[in-house]
């Protein structure tokens, strides 16, 4: 379904080998390596603990890296080794474990790579489970416009990536490495040089081709309609459920026209099934919670609990539709 292969000035990136359909799991994987928080003191013996094969694809990864997050690592690093060096000694000097210091620069410089490439390459699964990595997913690049989503499945342990449209043979498979928020191409860019140390060229970000340029057109428009409705008094009636799904309208018209799908697509039609349920426009919800339902079975398979939870919400809803009929 799938190669790596030369991606340009990306490096490697994964391209699709034949027609990938809208709805395809394109990547099933469990973590390599987490860890959780911001405690990274187990992450280098973790590495050390894989097999050389698994150790190997590891150290392949690209890093982002430039003398600030070098300082902080190797700050990170110190501070780590020398709370192991003292945990060692007294474990020694109790007679429990004897003592080997640690004093090559090797081992420590290995370490800072180690904690780079994970930084780079991990995602924040969540405060329960952590932050992983998933060294094939890994290789997948960014786009502002993917066309692809990954999603943790807790029962199954694993992060899958499903296709969010159709995407084309010798098509690269991309995934947004920032929450989509509508956000203009300046945040973007700033968030993607300082986290991940480059310039976004996608096509929503390449202010020279008419994609990008009236892409960022509607993106302003809408932060228009968005600070029309904070600034907005509120007046205690229906209309201010009216001038909030004038709004929720506003965000869903700019992911479709960008070709932007996924959960937070979802998570906006699931809001406007709210407003029109609060607004007794019972017909309206039941259309808006089905669409939603559609994206989750796409973005997460339907075998994944979210996309369970919008099928009962969808389900609730006709039966609330059939009980009013029947009144």
């Amino acid at each position: 379904m799938i190669d790596v292969r030369t991606a340009g000035a990306k490096g490697l990136g994964v391209f699709a080998k034949k027609l990938i359909p809208r709805g395809t799991r394109i990547f099933s994987e469990r973590p390599l390596l987490t860890i959780h928080g911001h405690d990274a003191s187990t992450l280098y013996p973790a590495v050390k603990l894989l097999n050389t094969k698994d150790r190997d694809a590891f150290m392949a990864l690209s890093s982002f890296r430039d003398r600030e997050l070098d300082l902080m690592r190797w700050s990170v690093v110190l501070v780590h080794t020398a709370q192991n060096t003292i945990s060692s000694l007294l474990h020694a000097l109790l007679g429990r474990r004897g003592f080997a210091l640690l004093n090559n620069r090797n081992s420590l410089k290995d370490h800072v790579e180690a904690l780079s490439i994970f930084r780079s390459n991990a995602f924040n699964i969540g405060p329960k489970l952590g932050t992983s990595l998933f060294p094939r997913i890994a290789r997948i690049n960014h786009s502002c416009l993917p066309n692809a989503q990954g999603n943790f499945h807790e029962p199954l342990g694993k992060f899958n990536v499903h296709a969010t449209r159709d995407i084309q043979a010798d098509e690269e498979v991309s995934l947004n490495y920032l929450l989509e928020t509508g956000a203009l191409r300046h945040v973007r860019v700033d968030k993607l040089s300082r986290g991940y140390g480059f310039d976004c060229a996608c096509p929503a970000c390449d202010m020279s081709g008419k994609r990008g340029m009236k892409g960022e057109e509607r993106r302003v428009a809408m932060h228009e309609v968005l600070k029309a409705f904070i600034e907005r008094p509120m007046a205690g009636d229906i209309s201010d459920k009216e001038a909030e799904m004038e709004t929720m309208k506003a965000f869903i018209e700019l992911y479709e026209s960008e070709g932007i799908a996924g959960k937070e697509l979802s998570n906006l039609y699931l809001k406007a099934a709210d407003i029109s349920f609060g607004m007794q426009n019972l017909k309206g919800a039941l259309v808006y919670a089905a669409q939603a339902a559609r994206l989750d079975r796409d973005t997460f398979g339907e075998d994944h609990p979210d996309y369970r939870k919008s099928l009962e919400i969808v389900n609730t809803f006709k039966t609330v539709g059939h009980k009013s009929r029947t009144v």
